[in-house]
């Protein structure tokens, strides 16, 4: 029989399995694991995939939708359910390489902590290494993968199979999640069912289908234990007693919750206008990359940056782990994400590639490694740890990471190397609302037409986060962001300070922008907005946008309490492209400081 060894048995039931028992000589995660431990000595060197050349990742949707793919998702789903078995107190496990993100605050791969009190991982966040640290991250996830994958077809006991899915295999990269594309015809959520439902269903070499428990769907720690997750005396989740991964709990202080995935999927959904506003604001406009790439001290006002977009997503799934810096990368979506934000740093970079880190202090990127109040600036040379390229002990720089065709990988709408043009058009055909245009049409019918978007521009510390809505909030804030008048979010609200930083950090606030534009188009077609002309636009906000403020444990504040707090309404007129290969141009940007009285 084609197959697995030993899978002779199992394909006879195959059609009524639901789920896979990872002890089983189908996933033989231990003796893999094992195997790949061994290789080790000393350093563990990140490298990229190397068979296959750069091939693309994925997107998700296209991963375990279209039939061509069907043995790289039955690859890829195998593959992580070892990853997830594997023994935790193993350096190459699952649970170790997540930790690395943040909790629990113990060294990888020999490389120790700047200081003998550490609170964060070794992520920086709010800061110009963000965007390039978390490539060798994502390409650690992926190589060790890839090592499963490599396994798996190893154990294929018939020749011409074999062969084949050894080819197969040479196309493997880990996919990503596009939060911010429009949806595909029939889908009503941004999330896809392939990530969140607990089964999915793949074919094995043999030809025979089965459905599988999901291991994107969630993670279950083998065993927890609760002295890894200190919880901060001012977080509300009780996470550290939470035996699997929670994306969105239906009773936040519950040692034993249960998701609200209509919650989940409601809050996501609502988020999509912002998300999508966001990245095609991003990729239109030029920035540094420095501000383009992170929201740390000094960031774009006007513009905004990517860092805040992705946090949306992150704030997304309220007080469960991914919401959580500290805790964040134990769930499987953690990768599916942060491939998705290293490819739109791919593409911003490809119609942008003339800019990149420069060095600056830290300030406010603590990691397990880096002091954010040391005087040395940091930049494209300094190490991104824990990441070792090679067995001397050298470490992965960004100016190492910057072009992802020397890492083994690339993405669709790069695979190509189109010219600047034709990734424009492919960034406005994924990414425009031309709804917004709504604003457009009804106020200018000169030859050359113009758009008005609006934004709202938040500056405020960190441990807040700041909803917006287009009228009234609900009463209860774990609703906020699932609400129809729900506009957008900025937060700060788990950015670790310690005591002696607050002075410094009250004195220098995170600063982000938030599109609203979307929301006014949902408030023209519901005829709360009357028309889009600017000066009826600006009566509508002065009537209708409304603010509140929560800290890191969701009470709310009032903004009068929160230290540098300042809110202001602008908008940006722009040109309306008459090609598909051109971006739209900003003109002028103009204040509205009668609308808050900023």
């Amino acid at each position: 029989m084609v197959g697995f060894q030993s899978f002779g048995a199992f394909a006879a039931v195959a059609s009524s399995i639901t789920s896979i028992s990872l002890a089983s000589p189908l996933v033989s995660e231990s003796a893999a694991a094992n195997s790949i431990q061994k290789r080790q000595n000393d350093f563990f060197v990140v490298h990229p995939i190397e068979d296959g050349g750069a091939q693309p990742r994925l997107n998700i949707r296209d991963l375990a939708g279209k039939s061509e793919n069907k043995e790289l998702w039955a690859l890829y789903i195998l593959a992580i359910k070892r990853l997830q078995a594997v023994d935790q107190k193993e350096k190459l496990s699952y649970y170790q390489v997540a930790g690395i993100h943040g909790q629990p605050w113990i060294p990888w791969d020999g490389v120790p902590s700047w200081t003998d009190e550490p609170r964060w991982g070794y992520c920086p966040h709010n800061g110009n290494l963000f965007a390039t640290w978390h490539r060798p991250y994502v390409m650690l996830y992926e190589q060790l993968l890839y090592e499963h994958v490599k396994a798996i077809v190893g154990e294929i006991s018939d020749a011409t199979t074999k062969a084949r899915y050894q080819e197969i295999a040479k196309t493997f990269r880990v996919p990503y999640w596009d939060w911010a594309q429009k949806l595909p015809a029939g889908e009503t959520n941004i999330l896809p069912g392939v990530i969140i439902n607990p089964t999915v269903s793949i074919t094995f070499p043999n030809g025979t289908a089965a459905t599988v428990s999901n291991p994107l769907s969630s993670y279950r720690f083998h065993p927890l234990q609760p002295e890894d997750f200190p919880v901060p005396e001012n977080f509300v989740a009780p996470y550290d007693h939470w035996e699997q991964i929670i994306h969105y709990p239906d009773d936040r202080t519950s040692t034993n919750p249960n998701d609200n995935l209509t919650g989940l999927h409601q809050t996501l959904n609502n988020n999509l206008g912002f998300a999508r506003d966001g990245i095609y604001k991003l990729f239109t406009n030029y920035l540094p990359f420095n501000l383009f790439s992170n929201q740390g001290p000094g960031s774009d006002v006007n513009i905004g940056n990517l860092e805040t977009v992705h946090g949306s997503i992150h704030d997304s799934f309220r007080d469960g782990h991914l919401q959580f810096p500290l805790t964040a990368a134990f769930d499987p979506i953690f990768y599916l994400h942060h491939a998705n934000v290293d490819r739109q740093i791919a593409i911003w970079q490809a119609i942008y590639p003339d800019t990149f880190v420069e060095p600056v202090r830290a300030v406010r990127q603590s990691t397990f490694t880096l002091d954010a109040f040391a005087e040395d600036p940091v930049g494209a040379t300094t190490p991104l740890h824990p990441f070792h390229k090679n067995k001397k002990g050298d470490f992965w720089t960004s100016n190492d990471v910057r072009q992802i065709s020397t890492l083994g990988y690339t993405y669709p709408e790069l695979a190509d190397t189109p010219s600047n043009d034709t990734l424009k058009a492919r960034v406005k055909a994924l990414y425009e609302d031309t709804r917004t245009r709504t604003l457009t049409r009804r106020q200018n019918d000169a030859a050359e037409k113009t758009s008005r978007n609006y934004n709202v521009r938040i500056s405020q510390p960190d441990g807040f986060a700041t909803y917006l809505f287009l009228g009234e909030a609900g009463p209860d804030p774990d609703s906020w962001r699932a609400e129809s008048l729900f506009a957008g979010s900025f937060s700060t609200k788990f950015n670790i300070i310690t005591d002696q930083d607050r002075e410094e950090i009250k004195n220098n606030p995170v600063k982000g922008v938030v599109p609203i534009t979307s929301s006014l188009v949902k408030a023209l077609d519901a005829g709360t907005l009357q028309n889009a002309d600017e000066t009826a636009v600006v009566s509508y906000l002065k009537n209708n946008l409304k603010w509140r403020v929560q800290t890191t444990d969701d009470e709310e504040i009032s903004p009068s309490q929160v230290p540098n707090f300042n809110i202001s309404i602008f908008s940006h007129k722009e040109t309306v492209p008459t090609s598909a290969g051109e971006f739209p141009k900003i003109l002028e940007t103009k204040e509205y400081p009668d609308i808050t009285g900023a």
